[in-house]
């Protein structure tokens, strides 16, 4: 965990050289280095600013990412005029977006509350201590939330057995069993001949009281300065803390630890972390233990050979037994400064940022970060992406169950140089984010030819938060964003494609089948008005009617009775008439399109010769055959007329005429 400097140091070390720096450069009128191409995903995010009022011009960070994947963090920030500089707690379920910042310190006065430390216990209960001033010296004080960080515990003083000279530098630690077992670890002056040492007291209710006495836990006997302490709990419930010390005085500062396996009862055998034998300074130490009790300490060490102040890391795997030659992290070859390291474990995860002065120019300070992959610590990665305006420090580092990375630390600007300086100190993070998201782009859809459907890609998730989508409709068209509306003008079947992005650049696509039904009816060609001769054959060819997507029958409807089904066809008209006739086309989609035309047939001439001569030669028939009755009647009566007798009773013979042919008898027959 972070140990941010102490107040006094804070300033003097650090602050004051960068308030110069900035201002210089905004007076020189200093360009600032351009920033690089885009890195590869997953990436750091946007930088958003956490603090904003009542709390703002923040400093001093502690994070802690709970097992529900919040971002809860603790700072240090001006509340106004009446209270001074405050303790704030904020958090984030991204760590985009930041809650309204809530006043830890319950004080009425306006002395200053700084040096904040956080921490969580496997409810994700909040833990806060911090170094304040309401009593006229520095003391440490606690509180808690058990509510989430909606509300905060009465304000309780740590170091409970002394009230005169300073404490600071507060780390506390819940035990993984039991979590009203609460350690805390503080640097303290209240013995001057020894100078600060580092003293460590307990709760066993919760934090309502801490457990009287506080124990010196360095056992030197010089007035070395010992200070910068951490503090972590085991999964094995054994209790683990680092320091700053300086008591051998060959050897410069190094890193001390020490272990307690009776819940901080007793204490073993102070050891050194370090093993470099020259006298190179080793400071600002930060402590985390993993979920298989590895314990992981980092620090700013000056011992590497031509390249000035760089981090320092080392793990160990025996309880702390013993601590390998510490590895250097920070992978620059240059001889710029590093420093201001913080550690964050998460299962078997661990992840290290610090502040780094490789980038250069007119605002060097960045922030960069390593990952432990189980064996070595990984390439480094820049976290802000500012194109180098601001002075960017004090880092604060979290990392969840599943690799993601959030980091926050304190960013200094100038606002403006005249009539004087004003510079803007805030609190800036960044989020790297490493799942993918999940696109969804919906089921399999079928919609009408040049009609709008809608296109949803709202069930597309990702733990962090989509930040962006596209759509590819397949047809050539896209969109942006989850949800969107298309039609498409020919009929077919597509694949529209979903393609969604998360803040960190990492990309998750998804299709969804689309079949455009046809709603374009074919168009009939080949029918035409069109005349002819009675008997004469006729040729109709549809072949040049035309469909988007092709016609496939037609239907030829001679207006006779007649029809045929081919696009090409010939029909005779048995009569002379006008007749409609109509040709339908039909293609896949069951579309049907109709032409109607008008044929007319001419009578033929031969033909209407031989109609008449036959209907006159009919007509002499008739005319034949009525005189020919006639004639029979006439002779049947005359004959009725001859042999009828007369009134005497002697028949009347008939007069004499000529031979009529009709009558004339048969010759008769030989004897």
């Amino acid at each position: 965990m972070l140990r941010p400097p102490n107040a006094r140091g804070f300033k003097a070390i650090f602050v004051l050289p960068i308030m110069i720096a900035l201002v210089a450069v905004a007076l020189l009128g200093v360009i600032a280095t351009p920033a690089a191409a885009g890195p590869a995903a997953p990436y750091f995010g946007a930088m958003v600013r956490v603090d904003q009022a009542p709390g703002y011009q923040g400093g001093q960070s502690s994070m802690a990412i709970g097992s529900d994947g919040v971002v809860y963090l603790a700072y240090s920030g001006w509340g106004g005029s009446t209270t001074g500089t405050d303790v704030f707690f904020t958090k984030s379920s991204n760590g985009r977006t930041w809650t309204v910042p809530l006043r830890v310190n319950d004080d009425a006065g306006g002395t200053a509350q700084t040096e904040p430390t956080l921490t969580l216990d496997l409810s994700n209960n909040i833990y806060i201590a911090w170094t304040d001033g309401r009593s006229g010296n520095n003391d440490v004080y606690f509180s808690k939330s058990t509510t989430g960080g909606a509300s905060f515990s009465p304000n309780v003083r740590v170091n409970i057995d002394v009230t005169t000279n300073a404490q600071t530098e507060p780390s506390i630690a819940v035990d993984p069993v039991n979590q009203h077992l609460i350690h805390a670890v503080w640097t303290d002056t209240r013995t001057p001949a020894n100078g600060p040492d580092i003293y460590y007291i307990n709760s066993t209710d919760g934090g309502l009281s801490f457990n009287p006495p506080s124990v010196r836990v360095n056992t030197d006997a010089t007035a070395a300065e010992q200070g910068a302490p951490a503090i972590a709990v085991a999964p094995d419930r054994s209790v683990h803390i680092v320091w700053r010390d300086p008591s051998n005085a060959a050897k410069g500062p190094d890193i001390y630890y020490v272990k307690s396996t009776n819940l901080g009862a007793s204490w073993g055998t102070v050891v050194t972390v370090n093993r470099d034998t020259g006298n190179a300074a080793q400071v600002e130490p930060t402590l985390a233990v993993n979920a298989t009790g590895a314990i992981f300490v980092a620090w700013t060490d000056s011992s590497f050979t031509g390249t000035g102040p760089d981090i320092a890391a080392t793990v160990s795997t025996n309880g702390g037994a013993s601590f390998p030659v510490a590895v250097k992290v920070n992978d620059d070859t240059g001889t710029v400064q590093q420093g201001q390291p913080t550690l964050a474990v998460n299962g078997d995860r661990a992840q290290l940022a610090w502040s780094d002065y490789r980038t250069g120019g007119p605002y060097p300070y960045a922030i960069y970060t390593s990952s432990y992959t189980g064996v070595s610590w990984s390439a480094n990665v820049r976290v802000n992406g500012d194109t180098g305006t601001n002075f960017e420090a004090n880092p604060a580092v979290g990392i969840d169950a599943a690799g993601d990375v959030v980091a926050a630390w304190t960013s200094w600007s100038v606002v403006t140089t005249f009539p004087v300086p004003i510079i803007q100190q805030g609190i800036l993070a960044s989020v790297r984010d490493v799942v993918a998201p999940i696109a969804s782009a919906g089921s399999s859809a079928t919609m009408d030819q040049g009609t709008a459907a809608s296109f949803d890609g709202s069930g597309s998730a990702d733990n962090l938060g989509i930040a962006s989508a596209s759509w590819d409709f397949g047809d050539g068209s896209t969109a942006m964003g989850l949800m969107d509306s298309h039609s498409y003008a020919n009929p077919g079947l597509y694949t529209a494609t979903l393609t969604v992005w998360d803040y960190s650049g990492n990309a998750a696509t998804a299709t969804r089948s689309v079949t455009v039904r046809d709603m374009d009816a074919p168009i009939p060609r080949g029918g035409g008005d069109r005349t002819a001769d009675e008997g004469q054959a006729l040729f109709f060819d549809g072949s040049a009617s035309s469909d988007n997507v092709g016609v496939t029958s037609y239907l030829w409807d001679f207006g006779d009775g007649s029809n045929a089904t081919t696009a090409t066809t010939t029909h005779v008209y048995a009569r002379a008439g006008t007749y409609t006739a109509k040709l339908t086309v039909k293609d896949a989609a069951g579309n049907t399109a109709t032409t109607p035309f008008t044929v007319t047939i001419r009578p033929s001439g031969l033909l209407t010769y031989i109609e008449i001569l036959g209907g006159t030669v009919g007509l002499l028939v008739i005319l034949v055959g009525l005189l020919t009755w006639m004639l029979l009647g006439v002779r049947k009566r005359d004959r009725e007329q001859v042999h009828r007798p007369a009134s005497g009773g002697h028949p009347i013979p008939p007069p004499p005429t000529d031979a009529d042919p009709l009558d004339m008898g048969l010759p008769p027959r030989g004897p």
